[in-house]
């Protein structure tokens, strides 16, 4: 007996309408500690764990010139380096032996430096996570060792060229020399010193620069408090002073950078001049930018230049925000150097498109909800709460900036995206940064801006 199938089959179920997220993120409590430590507290007694994590204003961009990569390496140190009061072999055999954790994450502007602990384990892992914070020892041997790890990383840099260009086209455009530019090199990491680490730690690590997020099954507001008042109440507040950071010099016009080299692939970086860290415009840019480009198979770089054309597996746009000078926006494809041309053009094309045309009702409509939806499942713990609430406070926002979030993604308009994209989206002023075999391009380069061919280093 056959079978057949009739069009009701291929109609789509009838679903209700789903109702208006609704997100509101519990506050937990604030507190601050006689000498400026600002706490985060929010309990989750979901497990008999603890996670605490110290956010500080600190990173890559307040280097010395001359010693790119001490922030890094302090901070790396603050790890594996020991404390005053416990050795670095001694706690990792502890952290080991509890099923605890301590570690660090640095960035251009700010440092991380977190525990995690079982409920019963608290007070030992506490008592060595705040001594390594407040007093390290940065043991020679591990500091020795840390530093052929990071010297083995710039000889290995340009082993992944679809990272170099990445690198080096910022590198590029903000300049060699400044501080949004620069990176580490041989001779600058060499000539960092225990010395060195110990007056970065001494200018940046104070509890006045410094926010812990606590989450866990910790007991009452009140028992944690005084467990990290104990620890940290002593540790002294100073005055930290951060080195002034020019406005970069962005050239005029657009500008092509090429180094040539016998890969595979070329990978093609687009930079122009983005935003401040607490401008509005970050709204309705950010959805501009998720039309044009977010990873995901909806974007109109991902439609048209790896779906329709079948030029790229890995094509996108994003942005950058800074806090002392504006931050940038970047549009990034790897693609084979027989096509290279025109998925540079679609890309150019693209970008051109969202200062001279409104994005769709439907545009729109699916980025402030792939924006919203992404937002609210990014906290899936009290601790990642807590986490963005020290984060963001660190960068000056307002205080109900989780609040407020949806609201105003939702207030975007497609006036004010198209607003906020014709004032910062320039393609025609924009840096080309090229990484490929110039021999294989169907094009010249030259089609696209004057060509100023770089050496690998």
């Amino acid at each position: 007996m056959a079978l057949t199938l009739t069009s009701a089959w291929a109609l789509p179920p009838h679903l209700p309408k789903a109702p208006k997220l609704e997100f509101t993120p519990p506050k937990g409590e604030r507190r601050v500690l006689d000498n400026g430590l600002t706490i985060f507290l929010l309990k989750d007694p979901t497990l008999p764990a603890i996670r605490i994590n110290a956010v500080v204003r600190t990173g890559n961009v307040y280097d010395p010139a001359d010693k790119v990569g001490l922030a890094a390496l302090t901070s790396g140190m603050l790890e594996d380096g020991g404390s005053a009061s416990y050795k670095a072999d001694e706690i990792d055999k502890t952290l080991e032996y509890l099923g605890a954790s301590i570690s660090y994450t640095i960035d251009n502007e700010d440092a991380s430096f977190s525990m995690f602990a079982l409920k019963k384990d608290l007070d030992k892992v506490l008592d060595i996570y705040a001594d390594i914070l407040v007093n390290p020892a940065f043991e020679q041997e591990k500091f020795e060792i840390l530093k052929k790890g990071e010297l083995e990383m710039i000889l290995r840099r340009n082993d992944d060229p679809g990272r170099a260009a990445t690198r080096e086209a910022l590198r590029n455009f903000y300049g060699k020399d400044h501080p949004y530019g620069r990176r580490t090199e041989l001779a600058g990491l060499e000539a960092i010193t225990i010395a060195d680490l110990k007056a970065h730690h001494a200018a940046y690590y104070r509890p006045n620069n410094v926010i812990l997020a606590v989450s866990g099954d910790y007991g009452s507001d009140e028992e944690i408090l005084a467990k990290l008042n104990a620890r940290f109440g002593s540790w002294q507040k100073g005055e930290v002073k951060f080195p002034e950071i020019k406005a970069p010099e962005l050239n005029a016009g657009r500008k092509v950078y090429l180094v040539d080299k016998d890969i595979p692939q070329t990978f093609i970086v687009l930079t122009q001049k983005g935003f401040k860290r607490l401008d509005p415009i970050e709204f309705p840019l950010a959805l501009t930018n998720d039309v044009l480009g977010a990873p995901g198979l909806s974007s109109r770089l991902v439609d048209t230049v790896r779906t329709r054309k079948g030029l790229a597996y890995t094509v996108y746009s994003r942005f950058s925000k800074r806090s002392a000078q504006p931050g940038y926006i970047m549009a990034y494809c790897g693609t084979k150097p027989e096509t290279y041309s025109q998925a540079l053009e679609e890309i150019l094309k693209q970008m051109k498109r969202v200062t001279t045309e409104k994005l769709s009702d439907q545009e729109l409509s699916e980025a402030k909800d792939a924006k919203i939806n992404s937002f609210v499942f990014t906290f899936k713990t009290p601790f990642d709460i807590v986490g963005q609430r020290a984060l963001f406070e660190i960068f000056g926002y307002q205080p109900d900036y989780l609040e407020t979030y949806v609201a105003n993604v939702a207030a975007v308009t497609k006036d004010s995206a198209f607003a906020a994209a014709s004032s910062l989206f320039d393609p025609d002023n924009a840096q080309i940064f090229v990484i490929g075999n110039s021999k294989k391009f169907d094009k010249p380069l030259s089609a696209f801006g004057p060509v100023t061919e770089l050496k690998e280093d």
